[in-house]
């Protein structure tokens, strides 16, 4: 245990030592809210007030700025729940590279003690950066007024946290350990980087997008944590809007926002996305945990 403990902190140290590597991890977050700031948030905001006026509904722009800064959120911190542990992935390439997991498996060390220490570093790595990322939101929305929060709801947003670190992390660490190149593993941080935002609905809400697209999400695990969050971030600002504005207003934002994922014909609820997600992490594991016995096995041999 102090051998996994020690390279677990060495793997730590590594990643968090360069600090290029965790700008690059925090880039699509912070895409999603320079966006949001820049152009999104208006653009949404001045759309759904005016939404509001053909319903012959007046004022309401703070109830709406609220719903806006929560969904941007939700976006915000599902892209990092993603892109952190994928950077932080890297280590295991950048060893492979330079020969050092050969002499790890050269070591008198367990065979699964290297690989165990990697995922551990990852999803500490995950973990700790986006529980900042998790407090810079919940900071946003106090300084913006647009704090509708209750406490059930950011346990629960801490709770959909966890469990999309740990789902990324295992699936991600699965497809990273079989890269050797660092060019690779580049080419994989640009483009997961760069679709991952479109693909759970972080820039623009997923109803906008064709079906056959919104039927892709259903086959992302991101997808699901990104319901998840929109569902949380979201619930209380639309009891508001329901509540002093329109209860058919805030019944069309949930519809068209995607608290709910479409796909086949149907609709994935809350409670199925957690399933799944849940469902999705013990397979991701069992995979990792039988092929990291089989090679092992074949070491032995």
């Amino acid at each position: 245990m102090k051998m996994l403990l020690l390279q677990t902190e060495r793997n730590l140290k590594l990643f968090l030592k360069d600090k290029a590597n965790i700008f690059f991890s925090l880039l699509s977050p912070l895409i999603v809210l320079l966006l949001y700031v820049f152009f999104l948030g208006r653009v949404q905001t001045d759309g759904m007030i005016a939404s509001l006026e053909t319903l012959g509904i007046s004022g309401g722009e703070d109830h709406v700025r609220a719903f806006a800064d929560s969904w941007m959120l939700s976006g915000v911190l599902t892209c990092g729940c993603i892109t952190v542990p994928l950077c932080a992935c890297g280590q295991m390439v950048e060893d492979k590279k330079r020969g050092i997991s050969a002499d790890m498996l050269a070591s008198p060390v367990p065979r699964w003690l290297p690989f165990a220490a990697y995922f551990c570093s990852v999803l500490a790595a995950g973990l700790v950066i986006c529980l900042i990322v998790y407090a810079v939101c919940l900071v946003w929305l106090a300084l913006a007024g647009s704090w509708c929060l209750s406490v059930a709801d950011c346990f629960a947003i801490l709770g959909t946290l966890l469990l999309s670190v740990f789902s990324s992390s295992t699936l991600l660490i699965l497809i990273v350990r079989f890269f050797r190149s660092e060019g690779a593993f580049t080419g994989l941080n640009v483009i997961l980087g760069t679709v991952i935002g479109f693909l759970v609905g972080a820039y623009m809400p997923l109803s906008m997008f064709p079906e056959a697209v919104q039927t892709i999400t259903l086959f992302i695990p991101g997808g699901y944590s990104a319901g998840m969050f929109r569902n949380f971030f979201l619930r209380g600002s639309l009891d508001v809007i329901s509540q002093e504005l329109s209860p058919q207003f805030a019944e069309a934002l949930a519809d068209e926002y995607s608290l709910t994922l479409r796909g086949f014909g149907g609709e994935v609820t809350l409670p199925v996305m957690a399933v799944v997600l849940a469902g999705c992490t013990v397979l991701f594991a069992a995979v990792n945990v039988l092929i990291s016995l089989k090679m092992s096995g074949k070491r032995r041999a």
